[in-house]
């Protein structure tokens, strides 16, 4: 789709590239459900939050994954991708660990797990499920 971001590690879709084609859409009155588009941002005010509360949060379900880039940046981008892509919750790591061994390539594996476990890491969460 011409003008839609594509992820990083995939070619795929991405989470903003998805978002900017829903609010275009949306501007547009068209309205179409996009699937596999997980969250969508929301007008809620959060004010600042610190890298562990977003990361908390994000983990809990308090917050999307669009407010939690609007708090912490894209550094986790990677992972966030790959988690709309296969429809995962970060809230779920023995999916996620799951998933990403059986489809991620093998030089983004450890992105992703690196990803992950900085995730838990800053939002207290300090032991990461282990894949078996």
């Amino acid at each position: 789709m011409p003008g839609v971001a594509r992820g990083r590690t995939t070619g795929k879709l991405s989470l903003r590239g998805l978002e900017r084609e829903s609010v275009i859409k949306e501007e547009a009155g068209a309205g179409d459900i996009i699937p596999g588009l997980i969250v969508r941002h929301t007008n809620r005010r959060l004010g600042k939050l610190d890298t562990c509360e977003a990361c908390d949060r994000l983990i809990s379900g308090s917050i999307s994954f669009s407010e939690f880039v609007d708090q912490v940046g894209d550094r986790y981008m990677d992972l966030l991708d790959f988690m709309t892509e296969h429809d995962l919750h970060p809230g779920r790591p023995e999916e996620v660990i799951f998933c990403i061994d059986c489809h991620a390539g093998l030089g983004v594996r450890g992105v992703l797990r690196s990803q992950l476990t900085c995730l838990y890491d800053n939002g207290g969460r300090l032991t990461l499920p282990d894949a078996g």
